[in-house]
């Protein structure tokens, strides 16, 4: 029996001498000892992978949108958060590209008001001022977007077109700034003045800011190193004099 037991414990020694020639078994002995050896470096590849450090993201105030976005909202003497929310998710990084997207953005919330107030015209129909005064808000904010129409055609396509109309271009979004304006001092209610305010603010609030913007363009040229000259002359469309008719 002791016999015996010696003899299980070392098998394979007594397997070794006779099939040491056979291909397939020294494979797989080469298996059964390498196998370890293939799970401690797995072990430590895992571990490895594992423990190594998450790559950083880049912080978005340090990237080159970021200043250009910076480079322009700063000129807005007070809050400049809407231009900047406006403009972070932008992808370009000409400030004349953002420019126009802000004074996109204005022209996309205007319609909105505009919207707006015709959604709320139902609640105030018994009220004959209500009514009036949302009409008259509404009717406004449409001659509004008609000069945001009359300033795409002053901007052109190129910023020398920009520079040429530039004057222009800032006369139209001062009209449209005094469209809201009117709006808003025609409504005695104050809650009526407080709802309507609030459904046109984010619109007048980008229209100020896009106003400021075009105020100090010399500065955001002179940020960005754009060597153009602004054209302080009214360049837009003049009426037919009334002598004309009458020759």
């Amino acid at each position: 029996m002791h016999y015996l037991s010696s003899y299980i414990k070392k098998p394979l020694f007594f397997l070794r001498d006779p099939f040491l020639s056979d291909p397939f078994l020294r494979s797989y002995e080469n298996t059964i000892m390498n196998t370890p050896i293939k799970l401690f470096f797995l072990f430590i590849f895992v571990a490895a992978t594992a423990t190594a450090k998450p790559v950083k993201r880049t912080n978005y105030l340090f990237t080159p949108h970021a200043k250009a976005v910076a480079g322009i909202c700063t000129v807005i003497p007070t809050d400049t958060s809407l231009c900047c929310k406006t403009l972070k998710h932008v992808p370009t990084n000409d400030p004349i590209e953002l420019i126009r997207a802000l004074v996109a953005a204005a022209e996309t919330s205007v319609k909105q008001s505009v919207t707006f107030l015709s959604g709320i015209k139902p609640k105030h129909m018994s009220d004959a001022t209500a009514t009036a005064v949302v009409n008259s808000c509404e009717k406004n904010l449409n001659y509004a977007l008609e000069d945001f129409a009359d300033f795409w055609k002053a901007t052109g396509k190129d910023v020398t077109t920009l520079a040429h109309n530039y004057f222009t271009c800032k006369k139209e979004l001062m009209s449209i700034m005094g469209y809201h304006s009117t709006c808003l001092d025609d409504i005695e209610d104050k809650i009526l003045l407080k709802e309507v305010g609030i459904g046109i603010g984010v619109g007048k609030n980008l229209t100020s800011d896009s106003f400021d913007v075009f105020n100090n363009l010399n500065t955001i040229f002179k940020t960005f190193g754009i060597k153009v000259k602004l054209n302080e002359e009214d360049t837009s469309p003049r009426p037919t004099p009334l002598s004309d008719y009458y020759y």
